[in-house]
């Protein structure tokens, strides 16, 4: 246990990682049962089948409507569950379609802290591809790199931190107050390769 910030025990970055995904796992939607013939909520069944894998399923949901980035109680979202459970096809598939990679469940956890949390390289390199912010803080004040335990993990988040630090820097450095037009303009053309 660490010291807290008003002299209390905190549990150690390791401990709260793992308490993040015990509630998760045991967050009052992954615990309901949904019965044939019961009305379900639309956002319940669409997350449903992001977990079962059924692209299928889910193309017709979304074609009625369903939104990709809809909720469980715990704010995680499908592509938030698709990470932790370690399924790259259906992260692909919700981001493809539109799913926010940067969305933040109720203690301020990015699909990208679950994949660090969790040590799934492949599927924070895909998501670091498709914009996911590597300074991303939860509620604890932790961005992603401070919840990678493997050294593989930490590596890559932390060299993300670094070029998407440039990346910003150079922006705030191009941006001027009187010329809005020359701001945006220099916004469009940051180069990924900074």
């Amino acid at each position: 246990m660490a010291e807290g910030h008003l002299g209390g025990k905190r549990p150690s970055r390791t401990a709260a990682a793992g308490e993040q995904l015990r509630r998760w796992k045991g967050s009052l939607t992954s615990r309901s049962r949904w019965r044939r013939g019961r009305p379900q909520p639309e956002g319940a069944v669409f997350l449903a089948a992001c977990s079962s894998g059924d692209t299928e399923e889910v193309k017709r949901l979304l074609g009625r409507g369903a939104r990709i980035n809809t909720t469980n109680v715990d704010g995680l979202t499908a592509l938030h569950q698709a990470c932790i459970d370690e399924n790259l096809d259906m992260v692909k598939f919700l981001v493809e379609n539109g799913a926010n990679v940067n969305q933040q469940d109720n203690e301020g956890w990015t699909p990208l802290h679950a994949v660090a949390s969790c040590g799934y390289l492949n599927i924070a390199e895909y998501l670091i591809s498709h914009g996911a912010n590597v300074a991303a803080v939860n509620s604890e004040g932790e961005v992603p790199s401070d919840i990678a335990e493997e050294a593989a993990m930490k590596d890559l988040l932390l060299e993300q931190v670094k070029k998407q630090g440039k990346r910003k820097a150079w922006i705030c450095e191009s941006w001027t107050p009187g010329s809005f037009w020359q701001s945006s303009a220099a916004l469009l053309s940051v180069d990924e390769e900074v």
